[in-house]
């Protein structure tokens, strides 16, 4: 399995303002950190657009306001990470781990989360259009007055989701209830 550049996690070690003036001053350099452990770290506001996170350890992460866009995150695992405010528009998600992620008012349009899990995600106010939900797991994962335009959720499995104000696509699967045992 390859693994992240060094030298890029190193740089990632001097902390959010040393990465993003390198960011900065390095436009054409591609950040590779697949497969790095970033659990909780503090990560608010880091340009990590275009970034290869595929793999990455992400669990209660906070990466409130941080720069997403283009980013590959498949296969990450960002339980319980802190996405409030996060730009992850054309972000590839796909089999990433997002459940009980906060992602309040997150920017996600034309993202994609195939095979992704969201179970117990907040999504409140956020944008997701033409996102791709294909085979996504949204158990209790709470969309309140996000905006779905375009979105497909082709094949996904939603349980229980709250959709209080979200605008959702045509054509979106109905949230089933859970059956309770009596």
């Amino acid at each position: 399995r390859k693994m992240a550049n060094l030298e890029h996690v190193t740089k990632l070690e001097e902390g959010v303002d040393a990465w993003n003036s390198w960011r900065l001053k390095n436009p054409t350099i591609v950040p590779d950190l697949n497969g790095v452990d970033l659990t909780g770290r503090f990560l608010q506001e880091v340009n990590f657009s275009g970034v290869n996170l595929s793999n990455a350890f992400l669990t209660v992460t906070e990466l409130e306001k941080a720069n997403l866009d283009d980013a590959d995150l498949k296969g990450a695992n960002l339980t319980g990470a802190d996405l409030n405010e996060i730009s992850a528009e054309r972000t590839d998600f796909t089999d990433a781990d997002l459940s009980y992620a906060s992602l309040t008012f997150a920017k996600l349009d034309h993202a994609i989360f195939v095979r992704a899990r969201l179970s117990e995600a907040i999504l409140f106010n956020a944008t997701a259009r033409h996102a791709v939900f294909e085979e996504a797991h949204l158990r209790e994962t709470i969309l309140t007055g996000s905006d779905f335009s375009g979105a497909k959720f082709t094949n996904a499995v939603l349980q229980d989701t709250i959709t209080e104000g979200a605008i959702l696509p045509i054509g979106m699967p109905i949230p089933t209830r859970l059956k309770r045992p009596e």
